[in-house]
């Protein structure tokens, strides 16, 4: 049986003001902190074989806290969908500043690019190839440490396909384990 244990990294400063800010990487904050080792308490009984992240610093110091003996992974694949221009707005900034794709945007989130930002499909395409590469390791049991669109694309890929992408939910602190049993996955969240 696989079981992979899920963990989005804790809070940055950018979260706590609700920006889109996907590859800038930032660190996390005190409230980022506690989660991690919020994140360290609910796995400490619990074994793994390896612990990857993005190559953000987000997710390796959340990890570095929740797993501080452990060696880290990072997988470029697993960094978070770039959006472009937008990166470091709110979403109130966004509406002023590009209020045409803005409201694209939000008619068609799948379809419609911010400006410079990564494409969906190509984003999904990079993190299901990335989940389909670990599947194929010899370890039963891993911990990844990533970024909500991350983490909700591996939900859809491995659990539930129909799943809609923006009720997919990993809060900060709290772990989403996935074990897979004649292959079928199941979540559970801790």
């Amino acid at each position: 049986m696989k079981r992979w244990y899920l963990m989005r990294h804790g809070q940055t400063d950018y979260n706590r003001r609700r920006c889109f800010y996907g590859s800038q990487d930032v660190s996390i904050n005190e409230q980022g902190q506690a989660e991690a080792k919020q994140l360290r308490l609910l796995m400490q009984e619990r074994a793994v074989e390896a612990v990857y992240t993005s190559r953000l610093k987000r997710t390796q110091e959340t990890a570095r806290l929740a797993f501080p003996s452990r060696h880290l992974q990072p997988i470029a694949d697993f960094d978070e969908r770039d959006f472009g221009q937008w990166e470091g707005l709110t979403a109130d900034e966004i509406e002023v500043a590009f209020p045409e794709v803005w409201q694209a945007w939000l008619e068609a989130p799948f379809e419609v690019t911010p400006p410079e930002a990564e494409v969906f499909s190509d984003f999904q395409t990079r993190v299901w190839a990335a989940t389909d590469r670990l599947l194929d390791n010899a370890e039963e049991s891993i911990a990844l440490v990533a970024h909500l669109g991350v983490l909700r694309l591996i939900y859809q890929h491995l659990v539930d396909r129909e799943a809609v992408f923006w009720n997919i939910d990993v809060p900060q602190g709290r772990v989403l384990l996935l074990e897979e049993q004649d292959q079928t996955w199941q979540a559970t969240l801790l």
